[in-house]
């Protein structure tokens, strides 16, 4: 420990909750356990003391950087926003037409998926936005992850028409048996309650029954597009069906920010390409954001579209075209701001400091 102007908060607190040094009295096993549960709940009334202040100066320091990400971002965040609207009202007011022309059926299998998947796509898409305008660059590209398989999805099902959508409806009965299969492996380590014998039964029935009706190969991950796959369904392949394969490599990328592998670790986004050895971020930055919102207007635009242009007016051709075209305004206005930032750090880094991070 160092000295007490030195001692941060959260030393100071375990200073204070260690009325004896336990180095002088802890000799084995035994003993570290029984410092450790004599000294907990004053540790823990320390936190307790320190909680307000330290809650005070974090809220603090978050409203400051973003007040100064907003003023450098603002505009193109706005940008996204409305794009995002843009996209959820066209949606909307598309299906109140099909309302009040008396063409939307409740089992109707295509309206039902597309209209799902729009819907998903815009909340999606707002998860991104609130990621990046509190400056979590690579949350924001993880999100955009799930965008891309919605948007291959929509496309695909758009294409092949109802009875594509209607198994990929179904095919959540996959996706219900092997989670509960999953769930009665480990309920008693997590504490929670399994699925009765006669749950299990009726999940299995179910899909015992649906793989009758579509076959074997509908049991994988993407099985719900192996008719029209010559049963190699996949990801990939669904994206190729589409033309949007083309995004495999970001979706790689993306991936990187989810999972726990070394790139993950060792490449963050929202670090300059001169931090990324010396910086290990543990909280929001002020860059990284571009690709991110980027490809999350491409992706939207595309659900958009596989919704919209399953009817053929003038109406729904416009307004898909405006909603692709106004993903280039978007698109402009992140870049923009990017090459000016990138401009200012290798300004500063030339004079031996740092743009970046929450100080």
């Amino acid at each position: 420990m160092g000295d007490a102007e030195d001692t941060n908060w959260f030393e100071e607190a375990v200073e204070n909750a260690l009325s004896t040094d336990p180095e002088d009295v802890v000799a084995d096993a035994d003993e570290i356990a029984d410092v450790v549960f004599e000294y907990s709940d004053e540790l823990l009334a320390e936190y307790a003391v320190k909680y307000p202040s330290v809650m005070d100066d974090e809220s603090a320091t978050r409203e400051g950087f973003e007040t100064r990400l907003h003023h450098r971002w603002g505009k193109a965040f706005d940008n996204l926003e409305f794009f995002i609207l843009l996209n959820h009202e066209a949606g909307s007011t598309f299906k109140q037409h099909l309302i009040e022309d008396d063409e939307l059926s409740d089992t109707d299998p295509l309206y039902s998926a597309l209209f799902r998947l729009h819907a998903r796509a815009c909340q999606v898409s707002r998860e991104v936005l609130a990621l990046i305008r509190a400056g979590y660059a690579d949350g924001a590209f993880s999100r955009w992850r799930a965008l891309y398989e919605i948007a291959i999805s929509a496309q695909f099902i758009s294409k092949h028409g109802a009875d594509t959508a209607e198994r990929f409806l179904h095919h959540k009965i996959v996706d219900d048996y092997f989670e509960a299969r999953l769930l009665q492996e480990h309920y008693e380590e997590l504490g929670i309650e399994s699925f009765s014998d006669e749950e299990m039964d009726a999940i299995e029935d179910r899909l015992e029954q649906i793989v009758d009706k579509y076959g074997g190969a509908f049991k994988q991950s993407y099985g719900w597009a192996h008719v029209e796959l010559d049963e190699n369904p996949s990801r990939r392949t669904v994206a190729e069906d589409v033309g949007l394969d083309k995004y495999e490599p970001y979706f790689a990328f993306a991936s990187d920010t989810v999972h726990g592998g070394a790139k993950g670790t060792l490449y963050r986004m929202g670090l300059t390409p001169n931090t990324q050895t010396e910086v290990m971020a543990t909280g929001p930055t002020n860059t990284g954001f571009t690709d991110p919102a980027q490809f999350t207007v491409l992706m939207l635009a595309d659900v958009t579209e596989a919704l919209l242009l399953n009817r053929e007016e003038v109406t729904w051709s416009l307004v898909s075209t405006s909603v692709i075209n106004l993903t280039h305004e978007v698109i402009a206005t992140f870049d923009d701001i990017r090459k000016q930032l990138e401009a200012e750090i290798a300004m500063a880094e030339g004079k031996g400091y740092t743009i970046g991070g929450r100080n």
